[in-house]
């Protein structure tokens, strides 16, 4: 053995040496080098992959990811931490104190910027969307495609007008749903109903997917179960093709979202048929409205009262820009497409989400229901009887109650239970210096917002920004019932001795903030307006069965519940 390893070259040796002492750096510079400072899990620390298995395990018995970080910082006892996701990444600051989350999103808005997980999120199915751009001259020109959408105008004109009757037919299904008697899953139904709200609003067609179920339904015999607390289970039809493709490309950024790897992750679903055929089909369909609204409007007799969808706005508003510019109109060009078809995925999954968790909150809180009734009720004494109030007179009556309920909603919600920004040089958030290119997560879903913060009062107002020690008092705290249903917190009376809601009431970031909050935010508002002003005007939502009221989650892109079910009974108007 001796004379063997006698023949071994002595460069054997060192090559071997260099080899391991190379391996080893290697496996040192791929550990996470946390942020001096900041509190972490040493586990996580220590391990090349950081947090990610502990994320996955969570995942696979949850199919929850964020509330497993803010868990971190509780267990850290900290508003501030940091956590790592794996070989040669940065480490990710996460935030929970509302103070410096709203402060960082709006008046530190210079020093941080979208963060690339947005990127990573939506750049596979529409790379020319302003969703995941840097805040510069291109994403201010593309934000203005579709900006007079968000205008009252639009809102009220035409917005108001889809919504009302997609909402409405959404209530005659519900009524044929509930001469059963029996609870029914509601969830397919708010999502379809909310897809073809926003599609009409869109484009200005219809995609009918609720119509096409109310048919169905018209005439069928349904098996009813023997015990009246089990869920009544409706055959379903088979919906559009055109449905079946918009799902398709939304549920592909979902896959990303839910991906330690997500741009890897969305890569992989686009080399399949079923995803081309359906993104063919999308850019089809964005097209053909497209040429149908130039066809239209870009002619010398259009005007204004032509506009009946968001592509009509922005092929009108478009050609008026470019004449008074001197240049060509952009609105064949691959971001309008893309604006377009983000608008149309971004309104329908978001809105839906909170309605889901709207109805479970009213059903398990009768008072409260009872009591936004008899508000509704009061604010539209006019309405003959049968009838119900237009989406005209709901989006101008002035509820302060309805007001409170809908911002308890979002708030219980959690639809995006957080914000990503980067670092765009090097920042000091609560006395820690932050390096530049890190990126920083708003946390919304713990501590100040629906569970009690112990740390509010303990951060050392010198630690704080200038502009975040301003703020101090400008909004309020929540009591120790933060995490029930509680509408009546978000009223104050004001000087003139009058009810009103103050949206400042406490902490609460449905839409996030600052140039970079939610681009739909008055829309979901007004469709969540119109909705349950419909349905607590034609139906009384009964509990359901403690089986079928759950309310454990699952993170998709956006925060659901796992059961909604409903109980609808009509009222007799």
């Amino acid at each position: 053995m001796a004379y063997y390893l006698q023949q071994i070259a002595p460069s054997t040796y060192l090559g071997a040496a260099v080899i391991t002492v190379l391996l080893g750096l290697l496996y040192y510079a791929a550990l996470p080098k946390p942020i001096a400072g900041i509190p972490y899990n040493k586990k996580h620390a220590n391990s090349l992959f950081g947090v990610v298995p502990d994320l996955i395990r969570h995942v696979s018995k949850t199919n929850t990811l964020v509330d497993f970080l803010t868990a971190q910082g509780q267990e850290l006892n900290t508003p501030i931490f940091q956590t790592f996701f794996g070989p040669f990444v940065k480490p990710v600051v996460m935030m929970t104190d509302y103070r410096e989350n709203y402060d960082i999103l709006t008046k530190r808005a210079p020093e941080f910027d979208r963060s690339k997980i947005f990127e990573d999120f939506f750049s596979g199915l529409v790379p020319d969307h302003h969703i995941h751009m840097p805040t510069n001259a291109r994403w201010k020109a593309q934000r203005k495609l579709l900006a007079d959408t968000m205008s009252a105008t639009f809102l009220h004109n035409v917005a108001a007008m889809h919504l009302e009757k997609q909402i409405s037919l959404l209530m005659d299904l519900w009524q044929v749903k509930s001469r059963t008697g029996h609870a029914f899953h509601a969830a397919d139904d708010i999502n379809h109903m909310a897809l073809d709200g926003i599609w009409a609003v869109a484009f200005g067609t219809d995609i009918d997917t609720i119509k096409t179920q109310k048919d169905f339904l018209h005439d069928k015999k349904i098996d009813l179960p023997s015990n009246k607390d089990d869920k009544v289970v409706f055959p379903a039809p088979e919906l559009p093709a055109d449905y079946h493709a918009i799902i398709t490309v939304t549920d592909s950024v979902t896959v990303a979202a839910q991906s330690p790897f997500p741009k890897l992750a969305h890569w992989w679903v686009r080399q399949h048929k079923y995803y081309k055929t359906a993104r063919a089909r999308t850019t089809q369909l964005v097209t053909s409205a497209l040429d149908d609204a130039k066809r239209r409007l870009l002619t010398k007799e259009a005007d204004d009262s032509m506009i009946n969808c968001a592509t009509d706005n922005m092929v009108r508003r478009e050609q008026q820009a470019a004449d008074k510019e001197g240049r060509e109109p952009g609105f064949d060009s691959p971001a309008a497409k893309d604006e377009l078809l983000g608008f149309l995925i971004a309104g329908h999954d978001t809105t839906s989400t909170t309605v889901m968790w709207g109805v479970k909150f009213l059903a398990d809180n009768q008072e409260a229901q009872t009591k936004l009734r008899a508000a509704l009720r009061e604010a539209h004494p006019d309405i003959a009887r049968g009838q119900v109030p237009t989406a005209d007179a709901i989006s101008k009556a002035h509820v302060p109650y309805f007001d409170a309920v809908l911002e308890e909603m979002l708030r219980l919600s959690i639809t995006i239970p957080t914000q990503s920004r980067k670092a765009l040089k090097e920042v000091v958030i609560l006395g820690h210096r932050i390096p530049a290119g890190t990126d920083v997560n708003q946390l919304a879903n713990g501590p100040g917002y629906i569970l009690p913060d112990p740390y509010a009062d303990k951060i050392d107002e010198n630690l704080r920004s200038p502009t975040s020690r301003e703020a101090k008092g400008k909004v309020g705290t929540w009591g120790d019932d933060v995490r029930e249903f509680v509408p009546e917190r978000w009223l104050k009376t004001d000087e003139k001795g009058e009810t009103v809601c103050d949206p400042r009431a406490g902490p609460s970031l449905p839409f996030g903030a600052g140039p970079r909050g939610c681009f739909g935010r008055k829309l979901a508002y007004l469709e969540l307006k119109v909705l349950f002003t419909l349905m607590l005007w034609r139906f009384e939502l009964k509990r359901a069965p403690k089986t079928l009221s759950g309310y454990a989650a699952e993170d998709t892109l956006t925060h659901k519940p796992k059961q909604c079910y409903i109980l609808p009974v009509p009222i007799e108007s």
